[in-house]
């Protein structure tokens, strides 16, 4: 393991962060993208770039803004913040998988040239992700091609699905189960080409993962945090808020 982990790093190109912002998040019941929202003086999205750029094993990162919002990213986020690690500001599209699908079509020359190998996919509003997390799923993406950042569903914990008339359908245990988080992580090549396959198809995934797995690959899951939360509701704001004081950060 830690001879291909050396052979790895020594033939690796650049690692690009995904970070998309251009949804709108209407059950905030905000009259602005939620990423801008304020949280201990300045915006949501500033937390969440910042720990990518304290990530020792991502080298740059590219924002995905609403096609509305992309000069008031580079201006109220990038140069605001002075955030160098930032190369690039994306118009995203209508939905979340056509945003990531124009961010590898921006990026589209530099991976097929083989100058990017690792491509990273997060949620804006996910602002408290750990910086040594987003590193070890970089290592982990790097060794087995794709993964993602999840925790533990407790054991004593119950998962119920319905049906479409509210009746229980199923019923299992937390036991094996994971929350699956962002980031995620993938060859960038291999990601490419599962973006163009789900073009073709007509294919739109719920999450990064989706697409890539129709390829017939493997993700891993790689343990995180619970504080990785996403900031959808008002109550994830206060919850944001909360954790800012408990780590004196308010």
């Amino acid at each position: 393991m830690k001879e291909r982990l050396e052979r790895v790093q020594q033939a690796r190109g650049r690692t690009v962060a995904v970070v998309l912002s251009a949804g709108q998040g209407s059950r905030m019941g905000a009259k602005q993208n939620k990423v801008f929202l304020p949280l201990a003086g300045k915006p949501l999205l500033a937390y969440t770039i910042d720990a990518f750029g304290r990530a020792r094993e991502v080298d740059e990162v590219v924002m995905v803004a609403h096609p509305r919002e992309v000069e008031s990213c580079r201006r109220e986020i990038v140069e605001r913040y002075d955030f160098g690690c930032v190369t690039a500001v994306v118009a995203g599209g209508a939905s979340r998988h056509q945003s990531e699908d124009r961010a590898l079509e921006a990026l589209r020359e530099r991976i097929e040239a083989g100058g990017i190998d690792v491509v990273l996919i997060h949620d804006g509003a996910r602002p408290f992700v750990e910086p040594e997390d987003i590193d070890a799923l970089v290592r982990e993406a790097r060794l087995s091609g794709g993964a993602l950042l999840g925790t533990r569903v407790e054991e004593h914990e119950v998962i119920a699905r319905r049906d479409a008339e509210g009746m229980i359908a199923a019923i299992q245990t937390g036991n094996g189960l994971w929350r699956a988080q962002t980031p995620q992580a993938f060859d960038a090549r291999t990601l490419l080409a599962a973006y163009d396959l789900a073009r073709v198809d007509g294919f739109e995934g719920t999450d990064t993962a989706s697409s890539y797995e129709r390829l017939g690959r493997a993700v891993r899951m790689v343990e995180g945090h619970t504080t990785n939360f996403k900031v959808t509701t008002p109550d994830d704001l206060v919850r944001a808020e909360a954790l800012l004081r408990q780590r004196g950060e308010m």
